[in-house]
């Protein structure tokens, strides 16, 4: 009897002691660890159609739509972050929550309160859960930060090891990828289409930096309106690289919405290719501004005088990595062809083809083959002589290339300001051609006779300047020496231009009362009234013509 009683008592002993072991057990609680001095690892979650215990972490996931975002709520910033968990994971009262962050070389952290997080369930498994947390960061004025996530609940927390913690410095933390934070950057080491600065119109362009995703729709705005106008900025996709988020956007620009606009596009930096923007993304934690250069041409600067003696190559003006680039993006199976426009200060949104408006000198290059051909202003093609008058007259002049790929437009260049600088002009002047041509006349044409025409009649033309000072009606008089051993008037030959027939007597040929820059057509012709004496094949036969322009003479009152 005694025996038994012993034993039940010390049973009983033991349960006693065993009971009070377990509670004590329950009632002290380890110290959280979790990352002060440097990031984590981040702990990345799986969804597995084949597992019933899906792997606990952040998912950033493209094939499943799931990534980390950021917004701004009133003055609150707002981290968004989809995550797997337990599945009744919000029944836990043991969920902490911390923002590790880091600036310079500094790092430090801070908890923040279980009420500035929201977690939201978006989707079953078997197990596990699909859970969206919306953290309010607050005022955080830090580089970089990380969000890490504590939780020991033995029912509905995160595990020790195995999914949450690999490496076991951090057991029951959850760590989030490290996210640009009052530092953005664009992600200049990866293979970005931006890390250059070049922009240029009508290809998807890619950004990546290393911050969340944004939500708006269209987040990149230049800073000029009409850039702004055409191009769009969509978020492309997410991952993590080297512990870190990278967010790419794709950047869209429609070519026909800047096709034929100068007005707002135009530079007229003659040390600098391309026309200067920024790009910004506007990040609540920090906006992000990308400088770019668009377009990839630089302004013409030349005297007058200069452009005598030198061409313009346009090679010179177009900045050579923008030509790789675009023959290196747009030319790869196909050939990229270019023409010239132009435009004046009159029009200036009224873009000319160079090669339509001005037929002579084909060699001008003002189509051709994007990289291997390049359009070349001299002193005696047309163009460059209107270019000149243009100044002339105080009017300013544009150019812009246009890129097509097999014939459809592609890109463009910005448009630029070509300046030819002339002197400031205080008397008349007065420019003639340098030659009239009416090419080969058949002997029978001149026995027979017969009117011909010059066959440089487009650039047959008077160029005088009036200025604006000037009180006088000015006059041109024109002349020739008939009796030279070839001249025209030896068989029987007449000059006639603007409708005056010239002989050895200066007659007027032109008048003028109006101010600026004047052009007058030649209208040349010489005809033949007929010669029978012999004529040596192959004889060149010429007037040398002498102008004069002269203010007229008032004619004085009689007394």
């Amino acid at each position: 009897m005694n025996t038994k009683r012993k034993l039940l008592l010390f049973i009983s002993g033991m349960a006693l002691i065993l009971l009070f072991t377990i509670m004590n057990t329950n009632t002290v609680k380890a110290a959280v660890t979790w990352p002060t001095t440097s990031f984590a690892t981040w702990t990345q979650g799986m969804s597995e159609r084949w597992s019933t215990r899906n792997k606990y972490g952040f998912m950033v996931n493209k094939d499943e739509g799931y990534y980390m975002e950021e917004y701004k709520d009133s003055n609150n910033i707002h981290v968004k972050i989809p995550m797997i968990a337990h599945k009744s994971w919000n029944e836990s009262t043991e969920t902490k929550y911390y923002v590790v962050m880091q600036s310079g070389s500094t790092f430090s952290g801070q908890e923040i309160s279980s009420s500035n997080v929201i977690r939201t369930k978006i989707k079953d498994y078997s197990l596990t859960s699909l859970w969206m947390l919306d953290v309010t960061v607050g005022n955080i004025t830090a580089d970089k930060i990380q969000i890490c996530i504590y939780d020991d609940s033995i029912s509905h927390g995160f595990w020790r090891t195995n999914g949450v913690a690999d490496d076991g410095t951090y057991p029951f933390v959850m760590s989030t990828p490290v996210l640009g934070w009052n530092k953005v950057s664009k992600v200049s080491n990866l293979s970005t289409d931006l890390k250059d600065d070049i922009f240029y119109a009508g290809k998807n362009t890619t950004l990546t930096m290393n911050a969340p995703k944004l939500q708006d729709s269209n987040v990149g705005k230049f800073d000029n309106s009409i850039l702004n106008n055409a191009g769009e900025s969509h978020f492309f996709g997410q991952n993590v690289v080297n512990n870190e988020i990278r967010t790419t956007y794709e950047i869209t620009t429609d070519v026909t919405k800047l096709d034929g606009i100068v007005d707002g596009l135009a530079s007229s930096d003659t040390n600098k290719y391309g026309l200067d923007t920024v790009l910004t993304y506007e990040i609540p934690s920090d906006n992000l501004k990308i400088p770019l250069s668009y377009g990839g041409l630089k302004a013409i600067s030349l005297s007058a005088e200069a452009l005598d003696n030198v061409s313009i190559n346009t090679k010179d003006y177009l900045e050579s990595s923008f030509v790789n680039k675009v023959t290196g993006d747009l030319g790869t199976g196909h050939t990229l062809t270019y023409s010239w426009f132009y435009s004046t200060s009159d029009n200036i949104n009224d873009l000319k083809k160079v090669s339509t408006e001005f037929t002579n000198n084909k060699d001008r290059k003002a189509d051709g083959t994007l990289g291997t051909d390049w359009m070349i202003l001299s002193a005696k093609d047309d163009f460059t002589q209107y270019l000149e008058k243009q100044a002339l007259a105080g009017k300013k002049i544009y150019l812009m290339m246009k890129v097509y790929v097999d014939g459809k437009l592609s890109t463009l260049t910005n448009p630029i300001l070509v300046q030819i600088q002339v002197p400031t002009l205080k008397v008349p002047t007065l420019k003639v051609p340098d030659k009239i041509d009416f090419g080969t006349i058949s002997v029978k044409n001149i026995y027979n006779g017969g009117s011909f025409e010059s066959l440089t009649k487009d650039s047959d033309k008077l160029s005088l300047f009036i200025p604006d000072t000037s009180k006088s009606t000015w006059k041109v008089t024109s002349s020739i020496k008939e009796n030279d051993d070839n001249s025209i008037t030896k068989i029987n030959g007449q000059l006639n231009i603007l409708g005056e027939n010239l002989s050895a007597t200066p007659i007027e040929v032109a008048r003028i009362s109006k101010h600026g820059l004047v052009d007058l057509p030649l209208n040349a012709k010489v005809s033949f009234r007929g010669y029978h004496n012999p004529l040596t094949p192959r004889t060149n036969f010429t007037e040398d013509i002498n102008w004069n322009l002269s203010p007229e003479t008032p004619n004085m009152a009689s007394n």
